[in-house]
């Protein structure tokens, strides 16, 4: 932690107790993030104390770095009033989040204390479905006309730069807010001021429409390399933009929420401390319950095979070793195509290709683990016979592992579900029934035990 934010927290009753100029000028050493992260260990009066000593724009600046929940808590403690006076500073999107997680009434009242343009902005951005480009998007887009020169836009970014979310680049427009191209910041610099804006601009733009999914936004950002990606609608009129900074919060939290679900566990969007203890239970036990069932078929599968394991009792010291090396195999290649499904690298239309890579990796990987559980078979004692049935059921249960982990999450995204679901715990127990069924069979048949 730094230091300064050390002896803030060290003096922060010393401050509180002086005067709101005292904390000024202690917030002017700071980042905002690091006073957003004194408020949230303060108690709500103390943090209500701290918001109101700042000056509007730096509260909002403030404000759009706390957790969401104790944001909530803050506007319902300053009331409608004060807290339309920092809102309104918040840039559009931020705003738009906020109110998203607000009661209904405790927004219309604040919307109802904030200047008429600024409260129809919000309110036009809170309209689009959560996980669109729309919802992500701020309004605040430097755009300026077709028929502008150079100099003039220049002057332009100058005027409103402190508005705008972004001046990495400049979005040109003609009649109707028609987007028709964009310069970059060192494109406008280095350009002759009396040149027509016309003559520098890249008339080919990426761009999506407000009900663009956020991944797919995401996607195209990291693609192209972009600072910014324009939000248009069907005739192409710019409505606003969606920066970097917002795709790296919402890839924040879909890694979250997918490692989440790969453990088993339903999606928790606040952190480990915020959550209570019954908001974790409920999340966590119905998966383990649903992972139970497919366990107990697992013990039904042995009792299917009781009179193999009564005749050869040294088989069952080899069933933990072959269960677990199924799961294994099939939990790497969960993880592997689930992340490739992530980032684009792979999808459905893929499945045969992945097919064909999986298998021969799950019999190049059951070989190698086959040599060793016929080295620990001999070493324990097991025989010939039980020997070659450790390794040719590794062989086995290992390839299948590898290609149901590699299957089951192209399955899930094929028909709209996500790929995570497939977590690696309901793999794991898929294979281990898989497991003895395989081993069990193949012993039966080696061995020449009749059913």
């Amino acid at each position: 932690m730094d230091s300064t934010l050390q002896e803030l927290d060290l003096d922060l009753q010393a401050l509180l107790s002086q005067s709101p100029e005292a904390i000024r000028a202690a917030y002017a050493d700071l980042h905002a993030q690091d006073f957003a992260d004194l408020i949230e260990r303060a108690d709500l009066a103390e943090a209500e104390r701290l918001l109101l000593a700042l000056d509007a724009d730096d509260a909002a600046n403030v404000l759009e770095y706390i957790d969401s929940d104790r944001q909530v808590e803050l506007v319902e403690r300053l009331g409608a009033k004060r807290a339309a006076r920092i809102v309104e500073e918040m840039s559009a999107d931020d705003a738009a989040e906020l109110f998203g997680d607000l009661d209904d009434h405790v927004a219309e009242a604040v919307l109802a204390q904030m200047d008429p343009e600024d409260a129809a902005e919000v309110r036009a951005l809170a309209k689009w479905e959560e996980g669109s480009v729309g919802a992500l998007m701020t309004t605040e887009v430097l755009k300026v006309p077709v028929d502008m020169t150079v100099a003039a836009v220049i002057e332009r970014v100058r005027q409103r730069a402190e508005e705008v979310e972004t001046v990495s680049y400049v979005y040109v427009v003609g009649t109707g807010d028609v987007m028709v191209g964009v310069v970059s910041l060192r494109e406008l610099i280095l350009a002759h001021p009396d040149k027509p804006i016309a003559d520098v601009m890249r008339e080919e733009v990426i761009c999506v429409l407000p009900t663009t999914d956020e991944d797919k936004a995401a996607k195209l950002i990291e693609h192209y390399d972009l600072v910014a990606l324009p939000v248009v609608d069907e005739q192409r009129r710019l409505l606003g933009l969606v920066t970097v900074d917002d795709v790296m919060d919402f890839l924040a939290q879909q890694a979250t929420s997918d490692f989440q679900r790969m453990g088993a566990v339903q999606p928790v969007e606040t952190s480990y401390f915020d959550t209570g203890f019954w908001g974790y239970f409920v999340r966590r036990a119905p998966w383990l319950v649903a992972l139970l069932l497919p366990e107990m078929l697992t013990g039904g599968a042995m009792s299917h095979f009781e009179d193999l394991i009564k005749k050869v009792t040294v088989l069952v010291l080899f069933v933990p070793l072959i269960l677990s090396s199924g799961g294994n195999s099939g939990s790497q290649s969960a993880s592997i195509i689930i992340r490739a499904l992530a980032l684009g690298e792979v999808v459905p239309r893929h499945a045969w290709l992945v097919f064909r890579r999986e298998i021969g990796m799950g019999l190049l990987l059951g070989v190698t683990l086959g040599i060793v559980g016929m080295v620990r078979a001999l070493l324990w004692g097991g025989g010939v016979d039980v020997t070659m049935v450790v390794g040719l059921s590794l062989i086995c249960v290992v390839t299948v592992g590898t290609v149901l982990g590699s299957m089951l999450p192209l399955l899930l995204q094929k028909v709209g579900l996500n790929p995570a679901d497939s977590s690696t715990p309901f793999i794991a127990s898929i294979s281990d029934i898989l497991g003895i069924l395989v081993y069990f069979s193949i012993a039966r048949a080696l061995l020449g035990l009749g059913g």
